[in-house]
């Protein structure tokens, strides 16, 4: 999408176009008529990326699209405590809605934090640090001395059209700031990295057991996957794991589904509790680790590769069950 010159990074108005499923010449009617600043290189039509906000907004008029942004239930618009008043502010940035968990779901997530009393939550997939300030608000109103431990590329974010639609570049100066305006930055620590970066070196970022993961991250099945294999292991028993995303149908994800239906519901080591979600039933999974679970890490490396499907129900998948 970019050409990144030794001064500047380039935005594409081809490569726009295919990615907001719009007419290339609609781009570049837009910033011609509203002078914003563009480039040729090789025949081709760039936009600066300082400009790149400017652009979306006039696009979006010129098309007619609005913006969307979730409904701030009157209790939250009311609360004066610095988390309440960051998290009103946050959910009316373009950006939000709808990759941010909804006030809602955010509430559900403090209310299951100040019940559970974690000492140290893992936070997979921020975002812009919406769920992560709901998250240590529940540890702050109970008074826990625990941390979110938060993980995420940051990358900037780029409208993705029907739903996504706004814009932000570094995410993570922008979730620090919110943190630091909640008045929470005492409660957590981010990271900029890979999950599998995190996950293969856990002891290093974290010295005792996660008795609260929530995994926000890649939804597709192959991340989700990956993500679940690397840190339940490090969940301490009773600790819980929270799935997003749960349902494909409004999500449009399978990831977290997938996890659910072919480890969770078939080991007798986990509690599991699906919650309806509001405004849209995206869904979300409670799990409780109720004990290790020694088959599960072989069965999810064989189920991986297509193996366990076929010796599952035959002698081999039988001895391994009651050898591990």
């Amino acid at each position: 999408m970019t050409v990144l010159d030794e001064k500047e990074v380039l935005f594409s108005t081809k490569d726009l176009s295919q990615l907001f499923q719009v007419e290339q010449e609609d781009i570049i009617k837009v910033l011609t008529e509203k002078e914003l600043e563009q480039q040729s290189i090789n025949g081709e039509v760039y936009i600066k990326k300082d400009e790149f906000e400017n652009l979306i907004n006039e696009l979006w008029f010129s098309l007619g699209i609005s913006y969307q942004y979730y409904e701030i239930p009157e209790y939250l618009k009311n609360c004066t405590s610095p988390w309440a008043v960051t998290l009103v502010k946050m959910y009316q940035d373009k950006f939000t809605y709808p990759d941010s968990i909804s006030p809602e779901q955010g509430d559900y997530l403090r209310a299951l934090v100040c019940n559970v009393a974690p000492k140290n939550i893992l936070e997979i997939g921020c975002f812009t640090g919406v769920s992560t300030i709901w998250l240590a608000a529940g540890l702050e109103q109970i008074g826990s001395q625990g941390t979110v431990h938060s993980v995420d590329l940051f990358n900037d974010i780029i409208p993705l059209l029907p739903h996504h639609r706004g814009y932000l570049t570094n995410p993570l100066e922008y979730a620090q700031k919110s943190v630091d305006a909640a008045q929470l930055s005492h409660k957590v620590k981010f990271y900029k990295k890979n999950s599998k970066e995190v996950g293969g070196k856990i002891h290093e970022f974290l010295s005792e057991p996660i008795d609260f993961l929530f995994i926000d991250g890649d939804h597709t099945v192959e991340g989700c996957f990956n993500d679940f294999m690397l840190f339940y292991p490090h969940v301490s028993v009773g600790g819980y794991i929270v799935l997003h995303d749960i349902n494909p149908k409004y999500c449009g994800w399978y990831g977290p589904r997938y996890i659910i239906d072919k480890f969770i519901k078939k080991s007798p080591h986990f509690d599991l509790l699906e919650i309806r979600t509001n405004p849209v039933n995206y869904g979300m999974a409670v799990i409780r680790k109720l004990a290790e679970d020694r088959t599960l890490f072989l069965r999810g490396q064989l189920t991986k590769v297509g193996i366990w499907q076929r010796i599952k129900d035959k002698p081999l998948g039988n001895f391994l069950r009651k050898r591990f």
